[in-house]
């Protein structure tokens, strides 16, 4: 007798479930080659190894999976889920694309910090982005498609075991990467890589954004002030020992000490130092004060954007590369208290006041200003709303805030003032003087696009030399004692002017320098000096005659000595160390011991 096969149960849903995961395999596929074709760090056809390739894919994919991952646990929908870690990826790449080609520098953790508190980074980013018909039309897009795929049917792949430990995993995976822990640190290995925190840019080619996010998080984010190298600091105190005595020997003798005011120009440089453009047009008020000033360049740690990192070596004195490669200080850094200007000056009995246009929230600031020693921070509440020139607050507004903070009597004070007007863009400009604009004398060799951007910025810049003009006479008419330090934060974002015109000095704009300007009302010596953007507080505190801080009085006293190269790796090395030994608040006792002091010795 024939034997008979055995009926099966029909199973229709095994068809659904294996199409099911071969769309889970498919979108997975795609991120992959998303990541593939997004990342600058990432080309197969650039002659390097295969395999270094595939590893350096694999890398900055693995965080982007599980992301899709916990999405598609949480929704059982993977085409939502691969839809939203798209938008989130495309838009990563798209941020760092328009970092590099405005700021030479890729996208950081600490730009992500802005989403923290958004209102006023999104207040300020909006204003570079530019929505076209096109756009528009990508975006309506985008809505709709996520509209559409909200009502995808949830997979049945996917039970409630297996939705819980694809979850788990996923966090497992990205909160230890997060952390840093000790197998992935083998696997995104930081030497193998090539991790340069001062080569940031270099450092997203070789290891891909991501993994270059991860290796910057890990190597520097939450680590503080890194710990000194005394043998360093060491050996420059004792390489200038005779002079460093006789300078820690002075102390403050002024009975009445000045007024300070410090402004802090955004953008602010000379344009006549670009090839074609006129000399002697432009920032008047400010070559015709150095007649009777300190003046000279100033080297800062940023270019076109970062205005923390300058105005953090000049509220600290610390050079920005003594942070072991952190960029954004104020953000990156969460110290209860820095040692720096402020402090000093409050420790004479100054009132210390900080004054911006923006919202104090911004870069971090309501947080670390009081950290700096600042008694009070006026942000953009205590500035008129209708007097804006072009996108921000002017200028002028701001020069009639010093003023009035000046007009009363009392103890000294310190005030430190950022100005926002000429801040990018400056592709667009709405309601500038036409005729003003008109009348600019730019270079002729320029394109239409690159005389708008030049156009814009020289029009704020004037506006940026007469402010410190009428500042500088209204001082001048004070009978109080008064100090006024003026420079510029860094060069704007003028690429398409740079790339035509080039500089006189054959230098690349990042390796050029902002004006400075320190202008005493009751001193008229014109003295030439060009500085390092944190070498500005301890002259000012010299020339203000405050000379009982350790730290400043050292760096002044460097400062005059004919031997001190800051570009010399030993030397430079010194002062990162010192500078350390000064934010930590542990100077004092190397002082002692390397020079000799008595502990009553004045530091």
């Amino acid at each position: 007798m024939p034997a008979i096969d055995p009926i099966l149960p029909s199973q229709p849903w095994r068809p659904r479930v294996q199409r099911e995961r071969r769309v889970i395999a498919g979108c997975a596929i795609l991120l992959l080659l998303l990541v593939a074709h997004l990342d600058p760090g990432i080309d197969f056809a650039h002659g390097e190894a295969f395999t270094a390739v595939l590893h350096r894919l694999a890398l900055n994919v693995l965080p982007v999976l599980a992301a899709f991952v916990l999405l598609l646990s949480l929704t059982r929908r993977a085409l939502l889920s691969t839809w939203l870690v798209l938008l989130g990826a495309v838009g990563l790449y798209a941020a760092n694309a328009a970092k590099l080609g405005a700021l030479r520098m890729p996208l950081l953790p600490g730009d992500l910090l802005f989403l923290a508190n958004p209102g006023p980074a999104l207040r300020l980013f909006s204003e570079y982005l530019r929505v076209d018909v096109l756009h528009a039309l990508l975006l309506l897009a985008g809505a709709g498609v996520t509209i559409v795929l909200l009502r995808e049917a949830p997979l049945r792949v996917l039970g409630w075991r297996g939705r819980l430990g694809a979850g788990v995993l996923a966090l497992l995976i990205g909160s230890s990467l997060y952390a840093g822990s000790g197998p992935w640190r083998r696997v995104y290995d930081s030497n193998a890589l090539g991790f340069q925190p001062w080569a940031l840019d270099q450092t997203a080619l070789r290891a891909g954004l991501v993994g270059s996010m991860l290796l910057y998080h890990w190597e520097l984010g939450g680590n503080g002030i890194p710990d000194a190298d005394r043998t360093a600091a060491v050996a420059l105190l004792r390489a200038h020992a005779p002079e460093l005595r006789a300078g820690l020997a002075l102390t403050t003798t002024r009975e009445t000490l000045p007024d300070i005011v410090v402004v802090q120009s955004e953008s602010l440089f000379d344009p006549a130092r670009v090839r074609e453009v006129l000399t002697g047009r432009w920032l008047r008020q400010y070559h015709s004060l150095t007649r009777r000033a300190h003046s000279g360049e100033l080297t800062v740690p940023t270019f076109a954007g970062g205005t923390i990192r300058t105005e953090f070596e000049v509220l600290t004195g610390a050079p920005l590369g003594s942070l072991d490669g952190i960029q954004y200080p104020w953000l990156e850094l969460d110290e209860a208290v820095y040692p720096g200007l402020a402090r000093v000056l409050d420790a004479h009995g100054y009132a210390t006041t900080a004054l911006h246009p923006n919202a104090m929230s911004f870069w971090n600031r309501d947080r670390s200003y009081p950290a700096l020693g600042f008694g009070r921070f006026l942000d953009e509440g205590a500035f008129p709303r209708d007097r804006i020139v072009g996108l921000f607050t002017s200028d002028a507004a701001l020069t009639d805030r010093i003023l009035a903070e000046l007009a009363g009597d009392g103890p000294p004070q310190f005030l430190f003032a950022i100005s926002m007007e000429a801040h990018g863009p400056f592709d667009w400009r709405p309601n500038l003087d036409p005729a003003r604009l008109a009348a600019l004398p730019l270079p002729e060799r320029l394109d239409e696009g690159a005389r708008l951007w030049f156009g814009n910025y020289l029009y704020l810049l004037d506006d940026a030399d007469a402010e410190l003009g009428r500042l500088a006479k209204a001082l001048a008419r004070r009978k109080r004692h008064t100090l006024l330090l003026f420079y510029g934060d860094h060069l704007p974002d003028l690429g398409p002017v740079y790339a035509q015109l080039g500089f006189d000095d054959g230098r690349d704009e990042m390796a050029q320098s902002v004006p400075w300007l320190l202008l005493d009302n009751r001193n008229a010596r014109p003295q030439r000096r060009d500085l390092h953007a944190w070498m500005l507080p301890a002259h000012l505190l010299e020339v203000a005659g405050i000379r009982d801080d350790a730290y400043f009085n050292i760096i002044a006293t460097l400062g005059r000595s004919p031997d001190f190269a800051v570009d010399d790796p030993s030397t430079r090395a010194g002062i990162h160390a010192l500078a350390q030994l000064h934010l930590r608040g542990e100077l004092g006792s190397l002082v002692d011991e390397t020079l000799g002091l008595a502990p009553s010795d004045p530091l």
